[in-house]
């Protein structure tokens, strides 16, 4: 065997070595499925009912008691469900290093008639404000109000992750606490839409004002006394005048 031979015998050694290597790797970190998801307004109305608050003059020792009208409020918030995937955490060790496997989920969102797309919290593929899965949960819930208009479309897209996160730093304002994921994505779901209308958006909670004070009645006056009263005197005052009038 000439030396050339040898010398490709041993590159395609070592090439398959480090394939087998790679896939070793690879086979440790699953591709998780493309999520499942639904966009739901939920309403959890309830009542607060009405209350007393009394207050004390310091100085003259009056109480006064203000009255707090009972109010009903809608309490409509907007949530995404995510249906979670069968998943248990366990670790792989990488250049000496023990990682945790956990199963993650990336949200995006866009105005239907926009291009752009932005991130439920931040972008998980590459900083922090990673959102793992509800382990023990059948849905990862996600509430979204903060990210909504007030009306019109909304489009939005799920990914999920399974791999695990770099850069973690438990010292909270320390810099440098971007946390990565390194592992495999399951792609993009489809779009789904939300549509906002006006009648959606929760009315704010009225302010709450002191009850009116009634101011006192005064009471009637006795019309039907008064005017006896009145009739009586003149007919003295004519009587006593006919009388010095006669006498003269």
């Amino acid at each position: 065997m000439s030396k050339l031979a040898v010398l490709m015998l041993f590159t395609l050694l070592i090439l398959s070595s480090l394939v087998v290597v790679g896939s070793v790797f690879a086979e440790s970190i699953p591709t998780p499925s493309i999520p499942e998801f639904t966009i739901k307004i939920v309403s959890a109305p309830y009542d607060v009912a009405p209350s007393n608050t009394t207050t004390i003059d310091p100085y003259t020792g009056e109480e006064t008691v203000t009255t707090q009208p009972g109010y009903h409020v809608e309490n409509i918030t907007t949530q995404i469900w995510i249906k979670n995937q069968p998943f248990t955490p366990y670790e792989i060790q990488e250049n000496d290093v023990n990682w945790t496997i956990n199963l993650f989920y990336n949200i995006r969102l866009k105005g239907h008639f926009s291009q752009e797309w932005g991130y439920y919290r931040l972008y998980n593929g590459s900083t922090d404000g990673n959102l793992r899965q509800e382990y023990g949960s059948e849905f990862t819930v996600v509430l979204i109000d903060s990210y909504l208009p007030s009306e019109g479309k909304v489009d939005f897209q799920i990914e999920a992750l399974i791999g695990y996160e770099q850069g973690i730093v438990t010292v909270p304002g320390v810099p440098g606490t971007n946390r990565i994921i390194t592992g495999e994505s399951s792609g993009w779901s489809e779009t789904q839409t939300l549509t906002i209308e006006t009648s959606q958006i929760p009315s704010p909670e009225p302010t709450l004002t002191p009850a009116p004070t009634e101011e006192p009645q005064q009471p009637e006056q006795d019309l039907t006394t008064g005017a006896v009263f009145a009739v009586v005197s003149i007919a003295i005052f004519l009587g006593l005048l006919y009388y010095f009038i006669k006498r003269r």
